[in-house]
């Protein structure tokens, strides 16, 4: 990838700015967080409890934003669920999700995470579906980060990445998913020196 030099990390950020400042741009991100959120725990994000993940969106990581990102979760502790959408359509479906979770003292990055529903409209879980070996799916656990079950999938995969899809469309049709617009923050990361900063603004209404 080219080495992005300041003028275009600038000219980048002012382009993910107007983005996101547009209203039906930042309702659409936030009513997907909402989803993911209901989906994943039964709650919405803004309800979480204890050392529950962490839910937000933004655009699609690049140019070491996933460090940034990362740096965040770390600083506060908790597991980060971010939902990426296409800086040039943000008013379109996210094109991707992933899980910064907490081993140890570490903190790792799993990216193409696609949300598996069961056959019982039960909690949906988190799986990754990127290159290389199967290494299980994230499960939610109620005031507590997300649990790691590196196990196969409890049911056909492919069915439940369907079901998951299906009801996501519901809830994004839903009255209280609908209610968020407006109701959101919009969290701009930067680092300074070393330490990593978050101007935070209102998601326009």
């Amino acid at each position: 990838m080219m080495q992005e030099t300041e003028q275009m990390r600038e000219a980048r950020q002012a382009l993910q700015m107007l983005s996101a400042s547009d209203p039906a741009a930042s309702a659409n991100m936030l009513r997907y967080v909402t989803a993911y959120a209901l989906m994943l725990s039964g709650r919405r994000g803004r309800d979480r409890k204890g050392n529950e993940p962490q839910f937000g969106a933004g655009f699609v990581l690049m140019h070491g934003d996933e460090r940034l990102c990362a740096a965040a979760a770390r600083r506060s502790g908790t597991d980060y669920i971010y939902i990426a959408f296409d800086v040039d359509d943000a008013s379109a479906p996210p094109v991707a999700a992933g899980v910064f979770h907490r081993q140890g003292d570490e903190m790792y990055a799993y990216g193409n995470c696609r949300l598996w529903s069961p056959a019982d409209d039960g909690r949906a879980i988190l799986v990754p579906t990127g290159p290389g070996e199967h290494i299980g799916y994230f499960a939610f656990q109620q005031g507590r980060p997300l649990k790691l079950v590196e196990a196969p999938l409890p049911g056909d995969a492919q069915a439940g990445f369907r079901r998951a899809e299906t009801r996501m469309q519901r809830l994004l049709g839903s009255g209280v998913v609908r209610a968020v617009h407006g109701q959101g923050y919009l969290h701009v990361l930067q680092s300074r020196d070393g330490e990593i900063y978050a101007d935070s603004f209102k998601a326009a209404a």
